[in-house]
Order: structure tokens, then C-alpha cells, then sequence
């Protein structure tokens, strides 16, 4: 007989390969739905009950694995991983399907330290990777020790939201270039962008395919922030104009980390102004730029409903914008006519 000391390693074991399993099948299952969703063209679109990023540390495998699934983004930094092809590689943010570490290993790398924030992500991801090579630490970046005989010579990290800044990417590599010093990134940059829209129009077919998508019936309400997928390039009502950037191997970068903004757009007099929308546009390296407007990515936008105005005679219309990203919470404020995000109520 088998002593109950193996067994029961064994069955904790055998437990974990299932679980491991069953989160493969989900997520490709997710996957397979949000593509399919995001194929169709209609306005996709969800009521945001928090200030963007505010979800970042719980991400769950599904969504995750939606955006292991992303082609493009996956290329992309695969390709610039490849070209730098650096032995020691650090990642934050793995994840449980470490697709970068993966990335990493293939173009070279003979060590990794991946961190992951969640806890329940880090082991999985230990249960994936090669310990020989890998070693996944958990924790916030900030607060982990990497190993003593480890030093980084490429940072990588899936660190970008639908905002360059709503994941905290600008204070984690700002507080790695203070801990080991100028090391080349993957990212290289990020930036946000904002256009003012006409308001958004959804038809009743639109309506209840959101509602079948979402469970909810979709309402637009001035002042609410939507994550949204597939708004229609017709409603843009000018040239989009940056409100946040960040190079995240600057030496300045810690000096950029708090940002104000005052747009001017010019639009015709007389245009009904109805909602800003926001997107981000990352240099993966010096290589390789991704603009999430277009939709080929898993990136969205975020839609800002306005109180309805009309542009004036001068044909001009100011939006106010701001973000404090010295922390991973980062905050944000948009003020534009009557409608101020977040709201003073």
C-alpha cells in the first residue's frame, strides 16, 4: 500500500492539475466569446462602478486568458522581447498563464523572476513554469525582495489598461528605475488619447444585443464612464489630442508621474457634443506601436456621456484633464462644460 505520506502530496497534486485544467477550458472558453462579440461591430458597452484600474489585482484567469488570446498584442511583445534578447529578465505581472516569461525563455533568457500581485495567480504560475529557470514571486512589485544574485537587464510587464496610466505602470517602472537603475523595458512608452463625440446612439437592436452580452440593459447616464468596444469612428468629432504620456525608461520619468491638461478642440459651431472618448496608444518598443482605437487588440476605450451642449461661434470646445499616477491607485479628473468626472457627488 501506498503510504498515506505520498498519497496525499499526490492528491493535492492531482487536485491542482485539474483545477489548472478546468481554468484552460474556461478561458479559452471566454476568449472565444469576447472575440466572437467583438467581431460583430456593434456598439459593445458596460457601466464602470468604480474609477478605472480599481480592478487590476483581481483579474480574473478568464479575463486574463482573453488577453493571452490577443494576437497582436502577443506579437508585438514577443517581437520586442526577441530583440532585446536579455539573459536576466524580470516580469511583473505574469499572471497565471505567464505568456511573457514564456516569451522570455524563448528568446534567450537563462533566468526569469516573474512577480504576480495575486496570490492565487502566482501559483498557479509556479505550477506552470520551469523552477530551474523561472522563479515567480508574490506580492506587489513594490514590496518584493528579488533574489541577491539577480540583476535585471530587461523589464517586462503587461501593465496597460485602456489607459496607459490605470494599471500603475508609470510608479512600478518609475520604482524600478530607482531600485536597479536604467534598464531597458517592454513597454517602452504609453500614452492616452481623448476625442469629444457626438452622443452615442444606440438602436433598440443595439440595445438588447448589449443586454443578451452583458445581462444588463444598456442606459447612458451624463457623467458615467463606460468601458466600451466598437464605437463608431463617425461619431469622433475631431482630431484626438494626448492628455497622458509617459516613457518609461526616461530618467524623468518620476517627474512626470502627476499631469494637467487643458485641450482645445476645434469643432464646428452649431455640433451637438455628447461624450469623450479615451483609448491608449503604447511603443511596445522602438519598433512597434499599438493604437487600441483600432480594435484589433482586447484593449477598449472608455466612453465619458456628457451633458448635451452645443459648440459655439468660436467653434472651440476645452476639456480639463488630470491624473496623480505616483501610486498604483491612480486617480483622475475630466472636466469638460457642466459634467465633471468623477462627479463632486
Amino acid at each position: 500500500s501506498i503510504s498515506p505520506s505520498l498519497t496525499l502530496p499526490l492528491l493535492a497534486a492531482m487536485r491542482s492539475r485539474v483545477r489548472d485544467w478546468a481554468a484552460a477550458v474556461s478561458g479559452r472558453a471566454s476568449a472565444r466569446r469576447f472575440w466572437k462579440l467583438s467581431r460583430k461591430g456593434f456598439p459593445l458597452l458596460m457601466p464602470m462602478q468604480s474609477r478605472p484600474g480599481h480592478l487590476r489585482a483581481s483579474y480574473s484567469s478568464d479575463f486574463l486568458y482573453t488577453l493571452y488570446s490577443d494576437k497582436v498584442r502577443m506579437a508585438a511583445f514577443q517581437g520586442a522581447i526577441a530583440r532585446h534578447g536579455a539573459k536576466q529578465v524580470l516580469e511583473v505581472g505574469c499572471g497565471p498563464w505567464t505568456p511573457l516569461v514564456d516569451m522570455a525563455l524563448a528568446s534567450g533568457a537563462e533566468r526569469v523572476v516573474a512577480i504576480e500581485a495575486g496570490l492565487e495567480h502566482a501559483e498557479q504560475a509556479r505550477r506552470k513554469v520551469d523552477a530551474r529557470r523561472v522563479t515567480v514571486l508574490a506580492g506587489r512589485s513594490a514590496d518584493v525582495e528579488l533574489p541577491g544574485d539577480f540583476v535585471p537587464e530587461l523589464i517586462v510587464g503587461e501593465l496597460l489598461g485602456y489607459l496607459a496610466s490605470e494599471e500603475g505602470a508609470p510608479a512600478i517602472f518609475a520604482d524600478m528605475q530607482r531600485r536597479y537603475g536604467a534598464v531597458k523595458v517592454v513597454p517602452k512608452a504609453a500614452c492616452s488619447l481623448v476625442v469629444p463625440t457626438r452622443p452615442l446612439h444606440l438602436s433598440l437592436r443595439d440595445k438588447v444585443r448589449n443586454w443578451a452580452a452583458h445581462g444588463i440593459w444598456p442606459s447612458l447616464v451624463p457623467g458615467q464612464l463606460y468601458d466600451i468596444r466598437n464605437f463608431p469612428l463617425s461619431a469622433q468629432l475631431a482630431e484626438a489630442q494626448v492628455w497622458e504620456e509617459f516613457d518609461f525608461e526616461s530618467p524623468e520619468l518620476k517627474d512626470r508621474l502627476q499631469q494637467r491638461h487643458e485641450l482645445r478642440f476645434s469643432i464646428q459651431p452649431g455640433t451637438e457634443v455628447g461624450g469623450l472618448l479615451f483609448w491608449m496608444c503604447t511603443d511596445v518598443d522602438d519598433h512597434v506601436r499599438l493604437d487600441t482605437r483600432d480594435g484589433s487588440t482586447s484593449w477598449n476605450q472608455y466612453y465619458l456621456h456628457l451633458h448635451r451642449q452645443r459648440i459655439g461661434p468660436d467653434g472651440s470646445l476645452l476639456v480639463h484633464t488630470s491624473v496623480d499616477a505616483r501610486t498604483e491607485d491612480v486617480s483622475y479628473e475630466f472636466r469638460v462644460g457642466d459634467t465633471t468626472y468623477p462627479s463632486a457627488d
